[in-house]
């Protein structure tokens, strides 16, 4: 899927978008399949999810998609896939080119076009729960497992020398001085190649350099005196373009820093209050592929409420939605695949090695994005237990060495009891008092108990935050009662929330309400015997976006909060 800005001139770019021939298969092994006799009976559309369409609703099983893309030249083509849910393999003319393991992050593959013409690109997509195949995706987490190409793809024209991605670091904030690496890649060296970079149309590089190997960097340094900030309430964005001999790319950035100083987090050295809500990719006509009017909608929606900020839950957002986070002014949380995982996981060298692979690839995919401030992984798995600490080490290290220029965090659920949280920036708690357990009177005194809690075992001068705390209601759902799933019952809770948090006490950096949209629930039955409609129904708005009487609540405290905050400043 073709990004919000232009990024690449002198590079072919296909968008493969679109309808693509689709095949059910069924309960057969990928390596019992044999591409060139599937026989290609229906339709499915890229990016979405064939199992959120009539015919194949709920079905799990193997399927094949089909189409065709001209190669005008003869040489090295890359294929790039948004997101494949559970597990691909990738066929160019009949030839297997690789496998991807776990939806959600962008994934390659080059191949050599022998001459021009028209190349047959096929994909197995299985969307069954396989942990021996795909160990990121099981059956019993809280969000339902869509399948398919759900996000874009396109088909990449490579010559001789070519860039592979581009990372812009701010180095010093005051000076606007940026730090730009330039990974690339050559088809023989050494060779000597032209550079040039431009920041938003001004050449600041213009120069020969000698590639002596087939993959490296390039290291530069631009200094922008005078370029304006990016930040929730400015989001300014600047456009570099790099050109190395015949290719180019164009990055879109925001100059800004973010730290953390005792309880606050800083975002260009001032103190910022993360006030919004974790959000699911999930629509009931699209699953996880969402159209660009809806990813419209959902940030006009959070930028309605006043919201700085959004948590991805529970895995990298799409690439389009990170591009209107950054034009809006919203702040995320990019978080990787996981949900309640057990010490069987987080001491399975098969389960952490899939892990490390997927951040990898979230980062790489969101690297540049200024509105990312908080990398985080492993949401509500068993920090408590002391066989689980060393994977929190492996992966949330990982993420630190990737990008030293974020904060770190993960959601959990264990504070009272957690061994992980020293290894964090943020501490980030989920806790649902008056909804598990408790009453509405007992929101405040719980969220109490958490802080006094912290505050008594060492994280007094740590900034915590409230990652999930909601209420379920079923929309058009009110009467007298008001109780459990009733709209009334979902905002009164959201009321004493947000009054405490925001109002009562600063001791929270933030808060990311359960949930932006109603979405549906697992597919473990014993889950959607609890649940309403087999839905998560804690969304302020539900799966259509119509909101429900906790969405004006949101609205006034998060509107107020962001109103103080620039008081205060």
């Amino acid at each position: 899927m073709l990004r919000r800005f232009r990024e690449h001139d002198a590079r072919e770019v296909r968008d493969l978008g679109g309808i693509w021939d689709f095949a059910f298969l069924g309960e057969v092994e990928p390596d019992d399949i044999d591409v060139s006799e599937i026989e290609f009976g229906d339709r499915m559309a890229v990016p979405g999810c064939f199992d959120a369409t009539p015919p194949y609703a709920g079905r799990r099983g193997l399927v094949a998609y089909r189409t065709r893309a001209n190669l005008p030249h003869g040489k090295r083509h890359r294929l790039i896939l948004d997101g494949v849910h559970h597990w691909g393999r990738v066929f160019v003319n009949g030839k297997a080119l690789r496998d991807h393991v776990g939806g959600f992050t962008r994934f390659s593959t080059d191949f050599e076009a022998p001459a021009p013409g028209e190349a047959e690109v096929v994909v197995l997509v299985d969307n069954r729960f396989d942990y021996q195949r795909c160990p990121l995706h099981l059956d019993y987490f809280d969000w339902y497992h869509y399948g398919g190409i759900a996000r874009g793809a396109e088909l990449h024209g490579l010559g001789e020398v070519w860039i592979e991605r581009l990372k812009v670091v701010t180095e010093d904030l005051a000076g606007r001085r940026l730090m730009v690496t330039i990974c690339y890649g050559a088809e023989a060296v050494p060779r000597q190649t032209d550079l040039s970079v431009s920041f938003d149309g001004e050449v600041m590089v213009n120069e020969k350099v000698d590639l002596k190997e087939p993959a490296g960097e390039i290291v530069r340094t631009l200094e922008v005196p005078g370029a304006p900030l990016w930040s929730p309430d400015d989001p300014n964005l600047h456009l570099l373009h790099v050109r190395l001999g015949e290719d180019d790319m164009r990055e879109r950035i925001g100059i800004r820093q973010v730290r953390t100083e005792g309880r606050q987090i800083l975002l260009n050295d001032e103190p910022v209050r993360l006030v919004g809500l974790a959000r699911h990719e999930f629509h009931p006509q699209s699953g996880h592929g969402l159209p660009d009017q809806v990813l419209v909608g959902d940030a006009q929606l959070l930028r309605d409420m006043g919201c700085n900020f959004v948590r991805g839950a529970h895995y990298p957002q799409d690439v389009r939605w990170l591009d209107l986070c950054d034009e809006m002014g919203i702040l995320v949380w990019s978080e990787g695949i996981g949900w309640q995982h057990k010490a069987d996981h987080l001491t399975d060298p098969r389960f952490l090695e899939a892990q490390m692979a997927h951040i990898e690839e979230m980062v790489a995919g969101a690297i540049n994005r200024p509105s990312v401030i908080i990398w985080g992984a492993l949401n509500e798995c068993d920090s408590d237990d002391p066989k689980c600490r060393p994977g929190y080490e492996k992966l949330l290290g990982r993420l630190r060495e990737l990008d030293p220029t974020r904060l770190i965090s993960f959601a959990s659920h264990r504070p009272f009891d957690d061994i992980c949280l020293d290894l964090v920036d943020i501490i980030s708690v989920n806790c649902y008092p008056g909804w598990y357990h408790g009453t509405l009177a007992d929101v405040p005194k719980h969220l109490n108990r958490i802080a006094a809690h912290l505050d008594s075992h060492g994280y007094a001068d740590m900034p915590v935050m409230i990652s999930e705390i909601g209420a379920g209601a079923v929309w058009g759902w009110r009467d007298s009662h008001g109780d459990l799933w009733t709209e009334q019952y979902q905002s009164a809770l959201i009321e004493a929330a947000l009054r405490h948090l925001l109002v009562e006490t600063d001791r929270w950096c933030g808060v990311s309400l359960w949930q932006f949209c109603d979405v549906r629930s697992s597919s473990a039955r014993a889950r959607i015997l609890g649940r309403p409609r087999a839905f998560n129904n804690k969304g302020v708005v539900d799966e259509y976006r119509r909101p429900k009487m906790a969405y004006e609540v949101v609205r006034r405290h998060y509107r107020e909060a962001r109103a103080r905050n620039k008081r205060d400043r």
